[in-house]
């Protein structure tokens, strides 16, 4: 700092006097516009202003996106200045962070979400009192903190760049501003308001407090110990003129701020153990336009150091909380944040609730010397009362909530507070669904629609069945374009079509409710990727974010809510899938009026909130994605029925794990539907119940709720859940009446198995029987009526299985109609039946078996011919068509899928042998030898159904085995070239990389590219290429020995047309690991066509694959093959 500003060029500009804007004050503005660039001019002073405590706003346009930027002020000379600015634009989670600097080195006083982008005007305030800094950015608040590195030498205010700098300043403002020093309360007038709780005294001349008398035993607490009669507007500070009255039972104030022509009406009136003060009205006399609004220092709640057993807790946010014994507690050099706040003495607790959406920042305290004491007092901070948009948000209002012995436990501490708290905290919209629902989360990706909307559905039903009807809650990754973080932020109007489309997905949403499910989706609106419909200059900014499929770039989401375009957007997806349930935005990290607006529309299109980062959507958000450093005790006593969003407690629970553990839907890799229904029983289940009570006391191992609830945690035997004398959960043992309240049914799950004793709940008493249900994939299955004795019941449970008792005995569940929305009927075998399969040849040997991670399959065994077919209707004569089944071939025999139709169609094709492994990322298949058999087909155009077979062909033995799953039939147009045996232009893919599979392992990347133009240069002929990038070294993708299979010794020509960004990474390799020759290898150096023409070894096993050893993009089209194939699925 001190080289750049001896060696700047420095800029001396006078400023214009204007009249002061209040008392004493001095105001100066220049109308110059100042740009500045670190390369040549990186610095200006405003000449003749010099102050000590002082407020500068201006408006900053950054040429460029790097920040870089900042505000000098008490200037003297090179060795004695202070620094404020952005250093860094944004970091890799989308922060820009904020610094201070002195002649003695910089440090860190903010990181906030409101970046500095190019050539996006931003309205920046920054107040200096005392060594107290407070900046603003767009009107709110982003740092407010003690610096006690600030020179207080008076100096001169400038601006200066560094490094890439390169901005715009202009409508610079600069005053000076007094500093006030609050002095005790003097003895004053007061009003009195009374409830059957408490009297609130009220001083006359300002809306604060003087003093709170707790009626059942006339203890107090103390107010405002100041005598502060100043209101804050827009980041300036005024003391308006004040007139009271009373009226009915509540006080009412009219503040009148003459310098800007603003009148408020402000309201006091008292309910219960709640003082309500609100600002009812705003009157505008003038041009003058509020913004923002607080009342500095108002301490509404206050107590001395000499309180007996007094303390101020903290809710520092969701993370950590922090305890302080006032007898102890120093005192602070100025307020500070708090995102729930506690003041109790050995009498009585008290908190506030506020409508302030500064999210965890809502609420401020400070403890302040008043003579011999030290007074801690607490109150709210400011509101935005408009937002960007210029549109006005509710009313302010801010609660004092008083308490006495709440829990009963004879003390006095913050719980009291926190349960008072509690009972009158806004309820999040969507908490009744939190409460009866197992969350999950479901993937597609990559163009391989690994889970298609239809399959999902099946799988609702299969976890409906499996847990008698619990509700559920689904997170939808990949509902656009190519799947997971590939489009964003196309929330409408780009379905994933591979998964089935927007049709598909409606039909999901839909029929979900009917199992007691809710849809909800993955959305993003911080990171754009370029083949987005939405992607554009206006909304985009050139920051790099996070790369996957793409490389994103940072969204400007004032620019997109301010155009509208973001509301559209959702808009359009409520009127396309109206029957979702909730939206997860994902990588948000808004905290004010953006985040409110965001939330706002949410609710108003009927979808809870779900987020990534447990800091924001602070009352809004009900589940949360990362929740292990979410450990505020404070936090989660107050929003345990609200949140689903903590880190694991022994106790309450919660904490369980948001990956593979959760789902059997490829979110991570996860495919275990067994480990999902232990994780129901043992993990979300008794939470969700817990979640039904309030919480009365917490601490590090041990919970009391309503209900007569008690849970301790203990390393050595887990969690103990006891209501009364009943035992609910024992370890990993549960025996959970549900639901809590009419607890028509009990569910219980052992992991060990064997017999257990347990008592009935009361509201079961009568009950000399009760009925033994098990819980499978068909649904519950009657086992035994159980004789009651003393009101206690003996159950004898198969290690893992889950059991359902009832006081009746039970009808069994209709039959599932699986596969609803598709043309083929029960494409998973989840039936466990052939009921929509006819069985051809000897039925002895097909069988619906399980994999060891609960997935149905249909085996053939045996060297005998067998297999299942279908009659599917409904089909548009003429119309083309893929249908498509997984195999895994279990030694050596053929498996066949065909579609035949009259005489004019029969199409077949099959593998004898499954030996490549499957390395298709996020499905259950992963990492075995599953393939998939693909026949593509034109109907005739005199029909309109097929029959679709699926056959084990004759084998040496009968150890062989064929294996089907997830058959899928859809429209589908086909690639077809003269001249070529084999042709893909990957315009119309039904699912996955056309010929091509993975090969190994890794990012997982390559994916189908839709053409953007200006945007993106990934495609290369049509609408569509295969891109690849990112992905490990070595074999990428190789023709699929399912859909490809070349003969031995055969002459043959491959063509396609691609484009590389670097030479000397990619090469096309034809190869054979039987015989370990490689034919050719073709090095893709050039934009261009590649075309080799290549005879094959007397092999079985040839393939062609894509090899890189660097750093690169190959994009590939118009794939082409010249002779006779084996197979052919694809014409």
């Amino acid at each position: 700092m001190n080289k750049i500003i001896t060696i700047a060029a420095v800029c001396l500009i006078s400023a214009v006097s204007l009249a002061s804007s209040s008392s004493g004050s001095e105001e100066r503005a220049s109308s110059h516009v100042y740009r500045l660039n670190a390369k040549t001019d990186s610095l200006v002073l405003i000449k003749d202003f010099s102050a000590v405590n002082s407020t500068v706003e201006f408006d900053l346009i950054p040429q460029n996106s790097y920040a870089q930027v900042g505000m000098l002020f008490r200037y003297v000379n090179e060795n004695d200045w202070v620094y404020v600015g952005c250093d860094k634009a944004t970091d890799n989670l989308g922060f820009a962070r904020w610094y201070i600097g002195t002649p003695k080195g910089k440090k860190e006083i903010a990181h906030d979400i409101s970046k500095l982008y190019a050539h996006h005007r931003r309205h920046i305030k920054v107040n200096c009192i005392g060594r107290t800094l407070t900046v603003y950015v767009d009107g709110e608040q982003i740092v407010h903190q003690y610096i006690p590195e600030l020179s207080l030498s008076a100096g001169q205010i400038g601006f200066r760049v560094h490094d890439k700098g390169n901005v715009q300043i202009s409508n610079v403002v600069c005053r000076t501003v007094e500093e006030v020093a609050n002095v005790p309360a003097k003895k004053k007038s007061y009003y009195t308001l009374s409830s059957s709780c408490m009297d609130v005294l009220l001083n006359k001349d300002f809306p604060s407090v003087r003093s709170y008398i707790w009626k059942k035993d006339h203890s107090q607490l103390g107010g405002q110990p100041f005598d502060v009669k100043t209101i804050t507007i827009n980041g300036d500070t005024y003391r308006p003129s004040v007139t009271g009255k009373t009226e009915a039972n509540r006080v009412l104030y009219t503040l009148k701020i003459k310098e800007i022509a603003v009148d408020l009406q402000v309201c006091c009136e008292v309910k219960d153990n709640v003082l309500q003060l609100s600002v009812t009205d705003i009157k505008e006399k003038g041009d003058f336009k509020v913004r923002t609004l607080a009342f500095p220092d108002h301490n509404l709640v206050s107590i001395s150091n000499a309180s007996p057993d007094g303390c101020l807790s903290i809710a520092n946010n969701v993370r950590s909380d922090t305890f302080y014994p006032l007898k102890d507690k120093a005192a602070d050099s100025t307020s500070q944040y708090g995102s729930i706040l506690l003041l109790n003495t050995d009498k009585l607790a008290a908190t506030l609730e506020s409508n302030s959406i500064y999210n965890n920042r809502q609420f401020l305290y400070r403890s302040v010397q008043i003579a011999d004491s030290i007074v801690t007092g607490i109150w709210g901070n400011e509101w935005i009362y408009r937002g960007y948009d210029g549109k006005i948000l509710p009313l302010p209002y801010i609660k004092v909530i008083l308490a006495n012995d709440r829990n009963l436990d004879n003390r006095v501490d913050w719980q009291d507070g926190a349960i008072a708290l509690q009972e009158i905290y806004p309820k999040p919209f969507g908490v009744d669904m939190l409460h009866n629902s197992y969350a999950t989360i479901t993937m597609n990706f990559a163009s391989c629609a690994q889970y298609p909307f239809l399959r999902q559905l099946d799988n609702i039903k299969k976890f409906y069945l499996a847990t008698d009807g619990f509700g559920q809650m689904l997170e939808l990754k990949g509902y656009q374009s190519e799947g997971h973080d590939s489009a964003h932020p196309d929330y409408a109007g780009n379905y994933n079509e591979r998964a089935g489309g927007k049709k598909d997905l409606a039909f999901l949403a839909k029929e979900a409710r009917k199992y007691n499910a809710h849809i909800g989706v993955h959305i993003n609106h911080s990171e754009s990727y370029p083949e987005a419909k939405a992607f554009n200059d206006r909304i985009v900014t050139d920051m790099p974010a996070w790369s996957w499929l793409d490389q994103s770039y940072f969204i400007n989401k004032e620019a997109d809510v301010l155009a509208g375009t973001f509301e559209q957007r959702l808009n359009q997806l409520k009127e396309d899938i109206p029957d979702l349930s909730f939206i997860y935005i994902d990588t948000y990290r808004e905290h004010r009026w953006l985040a409110h607006e965001t939330a706002r529309l949410f609710t108003r299109n009927g979808w809870a909130t779900w987020t990534e980062d447990p800091d924001v959507f602070d009352k809004e958000a009900t589940w949360i994605h990362y929740n292990p450093s979410s450990k505020s005790l404070i936090h989660r006593f107050i929003h345990h029925q609200y949140r689903d969003g903590y880190a694991a407690h022994p106790a309450l629970l919660g904490g369980y794990s948001r990956g593979a553990e959760i789902g059997f839907m490829g979110w991570q890799k996860g495919r275990d539907f067994n480990g999902v229904i232990r994780n129901f029983f043992i993990k979300q289940l008794p939470y969700r119940y817990l979640m039904h009570y309030p919480v009365l006391q917490l601490d590090t191992a041990r919970a009391v709720l309503e209900g007569n609830l008690v849970a301790v945690g203990d390393k050595k035997t887990g969690t103990v859940i006891k209501r009364g004398e009943l035992t609910i959960m024992s370890g990993d043992c549960v025996f959970i009446p549900w639901n809590p309240v009419t607890e028509e049914k009990i569910y219980h799950y052992n992991v060990r198995g064997g017999k257990t004793i347990w008592q009935l709940p009361f509201s079961w008493k009568e009950q000399s029987t009760v009925y033994l249900y098990e819980l499978g994939g068909k649904g519950r299955r009657f086992i035994e009526s159980l004789t009651v004795r003393g009101g206690l019941v003996e159950i004898e449970a198969q290690p893992g299985k889950g059991y359902v008792l009832y006081k009746q005995e039970m009808k069994q569940l209709p039959e599932m109609l699986w596969s609803e929305g598709g043309l083929v009927k029960d494409t998973g075998f989840d039936s466990r039946s052939f009921e929509n399969w006819k069985v051809q040849g000897d039925s002895a040997l097909l069988e619906v078996k399980e994999t060891d991670y609960g997935q149905a399959y249909l085996e053939i065994k045996g060297k005998e011919p067998a297999g299942v077919s279908q009659i599917i209707n409904g089909l548009t004569p003429g119309k083309e068509y893929i249908a498509s089944v997984w195999v895994n071939v279990i030694g050596e025999k053929k498996a066949i899928l065909m579609v035949q139709s009259g005489k004019e169609l029969n199409e077949q094709v099959s593998i004898s042998e499954s030996k490549v492994k499957n390395y298709t990322d996020n499905t259950d298949r992963f990492r075995t030898t599953w393939q998939r058999l693909k026949v593509p087909f034109r109907l005739p155009a005199n029909r309109n159904d097929i029959i679709l077979s699926l056959k084990g062909g004759m084998a040496a033995n009968d150890t062989v085995a064929v294996w089907f799953d997830d058959v899928r039939l859809v429209e589908c147009l086909h690639a077809e070239k003269a001249g070529f045996d084999y042709f893909e232009d990957f315009e119309h893919v039904d699912e996955g990389w056309g010929p091509f599979i993975p090969c190994q392992p890794g990012a997982f990347t390559t994916h189908l590219s839709q053409r953007h133009d200006v945007y993106t240069d990934n495609t290369i002929h049509g609408e569509w290429s295969l891109i690849t990038w990112r992905e490990k070294n070595g074999e990428v993708y190789r023709t699929s020995p399912a859909m490809i299979c070349f003969a031995p010794k055969q002459n043959y020509e491959i063509e396609f047309n691609y484009k590389v960004d670097n030479r000397d990474v990619y090469k096309v390799v034809g190869k054979s690991l039987l015989t370990g020759e490689q034919i050719f290898s073709y090095d893709l150096n050039r934009t261009g066509k590649c075309n080799v023409c290549f005879t094959t070894p007397d092999c079985t096993d040839f393939y062609i694959v894509i090899v890189k050893q660097g750093n690169g993009m190959l994009v590939i089209d118009d794939f082409g093959i010249k002779g006779k194939l084996v197979q052919n699925s694809v014409k």
